[in-house]
């Protein structure tokens, strides 16, 4: 018995050992991966005619319902009703110029980062703002989330872009963040928006052109306590990242759902002219 237990010890030992190894070695071999060479994913609210309702479409998935949110790169679906808990890293504004359906290859035309392009549009009988070239541009809130599980792992980095309907929700969002208050060795301050936990749930919306699933944003918590540290970390190098390599300026989209950067002055974008507005 005795030597048995040694030999259980010995086990755990290695695989400790084995683990520090890696952990030394985190990120080895990816050093030349820059924002350009990787997917963001892009979490979207499901909406009657999305592909992942769609039997015939290879998007399909079957545990999917409207109004339930979408990761398309992991093909995980959030139940709408529970949500999923995300920690908003970095914000960016831009105005996205897009062709109507069936005319664009699924990306924008062209992002703009100056709202001045407003004044050059003209609210067409669609609702749109249209350009005099016909296109229309779409004032988009963008934010860069770190998911998590509902113990407060990390899971992934993605983008929420709310538009539309939507963008009052972007609005108020920011909103919270901004009046949330930590008290510290020198009085109250804004924390950093990486330090908070949000819910995101959904619930469905009207007006006289149709019905709709849109967010509902609710704070969760403050991530202040000695057990978030290691969360902590990973927020925020993802809140530097997406400022420093400026990820926003290059995504753009390979396919409805999913996003990827490139080598130009475009900012982030989601187009999808499903909800009747």
């Amino acid at each position: 018995m005795a030597k048995k237990e040694v030999a259980k010890k010995e086990n755990t030992n290695l695989s400790t050992d084995v683990m520090g190894t890696l952990e030394q070695f985190a990120s080895d071999g990816l050093e030349k991966v820059t924002a350009r060479d990787v997917k963001l994913p892009i979490i979207k609210v499901l909406t009657s005619n999305s592909p992942a309702l769609n039997e015939s479409d290879s998007k399909y998935n079957e545990d999917a319902r409207p109004g339930d949110i979408f990761n398309e790169v992991s093909n995980r679906v959030y139940k709408g009703k529970k949500g999923m808990l995300v920690v908003p890293c970095y914000f960016v504004n831009t105005f996205n110029e897009w062709a109507d359906r069936g005319e664009s290859a699924g990306r924008p035309v062209a992002i703009h980062g100056d709202p001045a392009i407003m004044k050059t549009t003209q609210r067409a009988d669609d609702g749109k703002d249209r350009t005099q070239d016909g296109t229309y541009i779409e004032d988009t809130g963008n934010h860069f989330v770190f998911i998590l599980d509902e113990n407060y792992n990390p899971v992934e980095s993605a983008l929420i872009t709310m538009k539309s309907t939507q963008k009052k929700k972007s609005r108020l969002w920011n909103s919270m963040m901004m009046s949330k208050r930590m008290q510290g060795k020198n009085g109250f301050f804004t924390p950093p928006s990486w330090a908070s936990v949000y819910r995101l749930t959904t619930v469905q919306e009207s007006n006289s052109k149709g019905t709709w699933y849109g967010w509902v944003t609710s704070f969760d918590r403050f991530l202040d306590q000695p057990t978030d540290s290691a969360l902590l970390e990973n927020t925020k190098s993802f809140s530097e990242t997406a400022r420093k390599l400026d990820m926003v300026t290059g995504i753009n989209f390979d396919d409805e759902g999913t996003s990827s950067t490139v080598n130009s002055t475009s900012e982030v974008i989601e187009g999808d002219s499903s909800v009747p507005f």
